[in-house]
């Protein structure tokens, strides 16, 4: 393992959300920040959507920023929530977009149901409260909380995620539509893109994935592991840095930057190596 490992990577960042999901930032916004700040390539991967990804790609390719097609689709193994990321997918591909609106018919579902539920609580909302902060096609928690804030019922975002309202398991909290790991993995394939596990160590309702689990993934098509994360503190990104090698997956990294929906967290915060994101990229031509 290199020494210069734990060196910050300021030029390549893959886990970017623009206002298409649950980040603060416009297309032109992010790719002004990136650029800003130096960076070289990036990877929009909003969640369970592919809206704003051409956009940012044509508005990169304009300034010299190499934008690589993403997507972080947001599944279930029992109660655990995993985050799984697709690089390099097709943006026309009909199982991808089809599994896409399924799940954002299901967030508009979804947002109803917290809003019934902290209007009983004493903190009534209405649909169009919240989604006027949503500009995108996705529907999150985080417009939730700024309807919230709007409201006068809380005063800053990181209010409203806790045990009170909609923080995991809280009182106003409903779960996303339960898609199977192994569902997103093959879709993703499918779209010819690589399938990654997002930040391993920060599983919602769950524990952190240890080795076995993620060769389980492996088994049914997984690619790699997002091993450089802002949620991964240096020993973190060390085990799984040797899980990957072990089990000869691929290695990614990225800041899973939101704009000011992500306090204290920059494009480039935490990336990956132009060695390692050449293997990537080398990767996804052997799949053409």
């Amino acid at each position: 393992m290199s020494k210069d490992m734990f060196k910050q990577r300021k030029k390549i960042d893959l886990h970017m959300h623009t206002t298409a999901s649950d980040g603060a930032s416009t297309p032109e916004e992010l790719v002004e920040k990136c650029i800003e700040l130096g960076l070289e390539t990036i990877a929009v991967t909003d969640h369970d959507n592919l809206t704003s990804v051409e956009k940012v790609q044509r508005l990169g390719q304009e300034k010299g920023l190499n934008v690589v097609s993403g997507i972080e689709i947001s599944t279930y193994r029992g109660d655990a929530e995993y985050h799984i990321l697709g690089y390099f997918v097709d943006l026309e591909n009909d199982a991808l977009l089809g599994l896409t609106e399924t799940i954002l018919d299901s967030r508009v579902e979804r947002t109803h149901k917290m809003i019934e539920k902290l209007t009983e609580m004493g903190y009534p909302l209405e649909f169009e409260d919240v989604k006027k902060f949503a500009t995108g096609v996705s529907l999150g928690r985080p417009h939730v909380a700024r309807a919230m804030i709007e409201k006068g019922y809380i005063e800053e975002i990181g209010d409203a995620f806790t045990e009170e309202f909609i923080a995991g398991g809280g009182k106003a909290y409903v779960e996303k539509k339960n898609i199977l790991p192994a569902e997103a993995i093959e879709v993703i394939l499918k779209a010819g893109g690589i399938p990654v596990i997002a930040h391993p160590y920060i599983i919602n309702h769950g524990q952190a994935l240890d080795k076995e689990e993620i060769a389980r993934l492996k088994s049914v098509g997984l690619r790699g592991v997002e091993v450089y994360q802002t949620k991964h503190n240096e020993k973190i990104t060390k085990k799984y840095k040797k899980i990957a090698e072990e089990l000869d997956l691929l290695v990614t990294g990225g800041s899973d930057y939101h704009g000011e929906n992500s306090p204290g967290i920059l494009p480039g915060d935490k990336g990956m190596t132009e060695a390692e994101f050449a293997e990537l990229e080398s990767y996804a031509h052997s799949m053409l």
